[in-house]
């Protein structure tokens, strides 16, 4: 059974975005309804499943994160795709992403063209959308063009020293020319959100960099996402729930004694062919005299 909207517990917003929410929250009860989100749908891709739980519960952020990746996993039908497209356009709108939220819901429109908001939806999401479908039909209703294949080259470093910072390089194969943008998603391995930035451009590869405050043990989660002119991924390499990992060693405690190259340095003295140490000895008339020891280790 669905969750209903009453009772969800609802995580810190600012007050705009409260004020936002509740003006959406017709639209979130209605979502349910869309005949989309069919069992077959969540089976083929459990992420859908999962972005619709995130949104019912206004985790915005989150159920965007998880979208995305849902939307370039492979094995999508074009009901899992639908599905997505529309969940996609009610997130990107409820975070006021007007732009994205507009793409979404034309690639929903060319995917099931008869496809209206519920009549519970507020009436000031149905008026958007309503503009987007006009421009649309204007536009001679456009379907989706053929997805050409879109492939992001990348090799994970496998290790990282903690607070330093890590620089990632990658490359796209875009025959389309599809990627307006490429966008580095990363976070530190205990914390829930990924950070979103976008790379920059090296010639024909991408670069970005992980700054050293967010290089912490025990790893460092990412993933690379393609995203195209209407803000939508086209391709990803990892994803929210299988990202790329560094793994960031931890500061050992006790002092220098604990450390690996303490005990490398004392095993190469100690397979010294001469080891040399001051002693201090008494002469007859009970003076301190420096002397030297030879000690040949066998």
């Amino acid at each position: 059974m669905r969750r209903a909207f009453v009772g969800l517990s609802i995580p810190p917003l600012s007050f705009s975005r409260l004020l936002h929410a509740g003006l959406l929250s017709a639209s979130i009860l209605c979502l349910s309804a869309f005949s989309g989100t069919s069992a077959s749908a969540q089976r083929n891709n459990p992420l859908i499943e999962q972005g619709e739980g995130l949104y019912d519960e206004l985790r915005f952020e989150e159920a965007l994160q998880v979208l995305s990746a849902a939307l370039v996993r492979s094995g999508n039908t074009n009901e899992d795709r639908a599905t997505i497209f529309r969940l996609l356009a009610f997130t990107y709108n409820a975070l006021g992403r007007d732009e994205e939220s507009a793409g979404a819901y034309r690639s929903l429109l060319s995917l099931s063209p008869d496809y209206e908001p519920e009549g519970t939806v507020a009436p000031r999401v149905r008026t958007f959308f309503s503009q987007v479908r006009t421009q649309w039909e204007s536009e001679g209703r456009p379907g989706l063009p053929p997805p050409a294949p879109v492939t992001i080259a990348h090799r994970s470093p496998a290790q990282q020293d903690r607070t330093v910072a890590v620089q990632l390089r990658a490359s796209l194969e875009d025959p389309s020319q599809r990627v307006e943008r490429l966008v580095l998603a990363y976070r530190q391995g205990t914390n829930d959100v990924f950070r979103r930035v976008d790379c920059d451009r090296d010639g024909d590869d991408f670069l970005a960099t992980i700054p050293g405050e967010d290089v912490r043990p025990p790893l460092v989660e990412y993933y690379f996402e393609a995203v195209d002119g209407s803000g939508l991924p086209v391709a990803a390499r990892g994803d929210v729930a299988a990202p790329l990992r560094i793994a960031v060693e931890a500061e050992q405690e006790g002092g220098i004694a604990t450390k690996w190259w303490f005990w490398t340095a004392v095993g190469v003295g100690v397979a010294a062919a001469i080891v040399t140490t001051v002693v201090v000895v008494r002469n007859n008339s009970g003076g301190p005299e420096q002397g030297t020891l030879i000690v040949n280790p066998r």
